[in-house]
Order: structure tokens, then sequence, then C-alpha cells
């Protein structure tokens, strides 16, 4: 937690600094996003062990911070060229995030399948790629691309899972880690939202986000997999325009 605090605060010194400069709103921005992750309950097969089970799982909600990085093709500010007219429509961007994902026993799906007050705590990191589509409206000097810009990102991610089954130690309320696997998976996303932009470097996003991917694990001789990981992310973003 310490280290995800740290990267947060990493990037929003970064922010500030570079307000100091008073550049005018161009080609790059960096940003910083928090939001909830969601995902429907997931398909979640066991195999192995005399065990062959497979059934719609509760993956609890969580919070998902990130920090991001990108590109507008225009021909102003720090990293511009003289691109086309036409490519001003598109932009590239990279982000970091981290989720939980954690199961409880007794709950829907192979929860209940876990000892009283047992745990399954998870992770996720996605290193995400987007190539991003806008059309800016309402048009002035402060945003001569627009005050309001929806857009479409699609790109890959880079997807790092990891699961810790804990188990309650016999008479005590303290857990002991049992077992646990992680992977590292492709993963598809859409990200559909809208640029707000407020002032000549700064804008706010507010977004909806998808991603796909199909992890699975080796735990104590058991194969578990995920069949697919759909995941719902509603993310507000802040950005600075250098």
């Amino acid at each position: 937690m310490k280290q995800k605090m740290y990267v947060l605060g990493v990037a929003a010194l970064v922010v500030a600094l570079l307000a100091l400069s008073g550049v005018a709103q161009s080609a790059m921005w960096v940003g910083a996003e928090l939001g909830g992750n969601f995902q429907p309950y997931p398909e979640i097969s066991v195999n192995g062990r005399g065990i062959s089970t497979s059934s719609q799982t509760e993956i609890r909600p969580s919070v998902i911070p990130g920090v991001t990085i990108g590109y507008d093709f225009v021909n102003a500010g720090f990293g511009a060229y003289a691109w086309p007219n036409w490519m001003q429509y598109f932009s590239f961007a990279m982000d970091v995030t981290y989720n939980r994902l954690a199961i409880q026993d007794a709950g829907p799906g192979i929860g209940r399948f876990f000892a009283a007050n047992s745990r399954w705590d998870g992770y996720e990191v996605a290193w995400t790629f987007l190539f991003m589509a806008h059309y800016g409206f309402l048009r002035d000097d402060v945003a001569p691309s627009g005050r309001i810009n929806p857009y479409l990102g699609v790109g890959p991610a880079i997807v790092w899972t990891g699961v810790n089954a804990k188990i309650p130690t016999v008479g005590t309320n303290h857990f002991r880690q049992d077992a646990g696997d992680s992977a590292m998976n492709v993963a598809l996303v859409v990200e559909p939202g809208i640029r707000w932009v407020c002032f000549k470097n700064i804008s706010f996003d507010t977004a909806m986000r998808w991603r796909y991917s199909v992890p699975s694990y080796s735990i104590n001789n058991l194969t578990i997999n995920v069949n697919p990981l759909n995941q719902f992310a509603v993310l507000l973003r802040a950005n600075y325009h250098f």
C-alpha cells in the first residue's frame, strides 16, 4: 500500500511542478486517475485432486487508482510535430492501474468451498496502451481542440494478477498464507469517455473502461481458470497538458 501511495504521490508532484511552468495546452499530457472496479460474476472452474466444478463467482468491487501519460497528435507544445491536420483527432495514451481481486468465504460460486472465515486475496496490475479517436465541441481560444471531447480508446494491456488463499490459524484470529499463484496475460481494453477542458492546461476525463482477460492459476495441484474475467471500471482522471 505504501508503494502505491508513493507512486501516486510522485505523479502528483510532477503535475504540480509542471503547473509552475505556465506552458500552454499542447501535445503531451500526464494525469492521475481514480475510480471503482467491478466485475459481473465470472465463471470460475476448479479442476484436479478429484474436484471438477465450475460456477459463477462473486469477486468484490474495489478501488482502482492509476497514473497515465498521453500524446495528442498536434503541432504545439512539448513533443509537437508537424502532423497532418486530420491527425488532431487521434491520441495515444498508456497508464498503470492497480485493483484488488477478493473472494469471501460462503459467497456465491467457489467461495462456498472455502473454510469458514477464510479469504481469497488477490491483486491486479495492468499496463494499458490505448489508441484514441476523439472530436471536440465548443472550441475557443482557451481550448482550440474543444471544451468537450467525446472519445473512444481501444488497445491491449499487459495484466499481472496474483491470488493468495488465506486460512485462519486454529484457535486464533490470525491468518496464515496457505497457497498462492500469479499469472501474466494480455488483455483487451475498450474505453469510451468524455474529456472536459477547464483551463488552458487542465482537463478532466470521465470514462467507463472494459477489460477482458482469461487468467488461470495452479494452487496445491488444483487448476483454477477464470472464463473470462470481464471488468468494468468507472474512472475520473485529472490531466495536465504541457
